[in-house]
């Protein structure tokens, strides 16, 4: 008896190479993510696979041309009162990674949330004004954003941050947030405004194990330098770089003192700040020290003190200088070849940093 012949829906098929797609689709979402949205338009089967992937690394902003969650709206309950069901979109905004959030007015992200089960980096663009960094632009209420404050990093990113302006603190930031993160990078690009000098501290109570402060010049054939325009433009200030303009960083790096224990700090291309001072990892380090024991010498509080509070004061001094001796500083090249910087530098940058 002759074998029956296969039916079309019985045909053959050879199924796809999940795990070699996987790693292929991983590599594109690092370099090329446009080729990798062509690759979830080819079929339902290529879609399964490519969309989360795609979705690792998601942007949440005012601007519909980059959110990520266009079509998607995050309110739970639909204009009847009724719980909305789980959409395409919402299952793979669920899979983000990486979430980066652009500033925006504390009006915008209203009460609406929405949380990332996978979230490991969480980066937010900061707007730099006469306050200094703040997530809520063009706003001066102090409203914690509720797109971040049901979130639970591991790492957190400040984009746009200040050398003169630097806090714990940041209008929409919620503080809580400082507390449960693992890592704090800082990244300070080129900026034309340089607000009111200030510093602040980070809360004892945290689970910090790194603290990263990158100076980040865009390209490697450029120098950082801090801005020149004051509160509202009214007044140019000053961009030499010498040890006073380092006070605020050396201020913040100082009160580490209240943290325990106190985690590793890094300071990544300090040797390419500004050409003009040539100042490189050991005069930037000077500068934190003289920064730090700022008219040391001419204190006159030793002279009608209580001799513990003096020694109180000594040892406390003496802490801060180690904690300063126990800077590493780093390239940009050593950072990117040793360190964990996803979400912190963008990879067509980073090529460049690594050639």
């Amino acid at each position: 008896m002759p074998p029956r012949k296969a039916s079309s829906s019985q045909s053959n098929s050879l199924p796809l190479p999940v795990d070699i797609l996987s790693l292929v689709f991983s590599i594109l979402q690092a370099t090329d993510r446009h080729s990798l949205t062509t690759c979830c338009r080819v079929s339902h089967s290529f879609f399964d696979i490519a969309g989360p992937i795609l979705y690792r690394h998601i942007s949440v902003s005012p601007n519909n041309l980059l959110d990520s969650r266009k079509g998607f709206s995050p309110d739970k309950f639909t204009s009847n009162g009724k719980e909305k069901s789980n959409t395409r979109k919402k299952k793979l905004l669920k899979t983000a990674e990486v979430v980066i959030m652009d500033d925006h007015h504390a009006s915008w992200c209203g009460n609406k949330s929405f949380k990332y089960p996978k979230l490991d980096t969480l980066v937010l663009f900061l707007c730099v004004n006469g306050l200094g960094p703040v997530l809520h632009s063009n706003d001066i209420l102090e409203k914690q954003c509720s797109l971040v404050k049901c979130l639970n990093p591991r790492k957190l990113v400040l984009q746009n941050c200040t050398l003169n302006n630097i806090q714990g603190e940041m209008l929409g930031i919620p503080y809580k947030i400082f507390q449960t993160v693992e890592q704090i990078t800082y990244i300070t690009g080129l900026s034309q405004v340089k607000p009111n000098s200030s510093w602040g501290g980070l809360p004892k109570e945290n689970k910090l194990k790194k603290i990263v402060w990158i100076f980040d010049p865009s390209l490697p054939t450029m120098r950082w330098k801090p801005g020149e325009i004051g509160i509202f433009g009214r007044e140019n200030r000053d961009s030499t770089l010498d040890f006073m303009a380092l006070m605020p960083l050396s201020g913040f790096l100082r009160n580490l003192n209240d943290l325990n224990p106190i985690p590793p700090v890094y300071i990544v291309n300090s040797g390419w700040l500004d050409h003009k001072y040539q100042l490189k990892e050991g005069i930037i380090q000077q500068g934190y020290r003289r920064g730090m024991h700022l008219n040391q010498n001419t204190k006159q509080w030793e002279q009608d003190t209580d001799p513990e509070d003096i020694q109180k004061e000594q040892a406390d001094e003496q802490k801060s200088l180690q904690i300063f001796n126990s800077i590493t500083f780093l390239t940009m090249k050593e950072y990117l070849n040793n360190h964990d910087w996803k979400g912190e530098i963008n990879s067509a940058i980073a090529k460049l940093w690594l050639a």
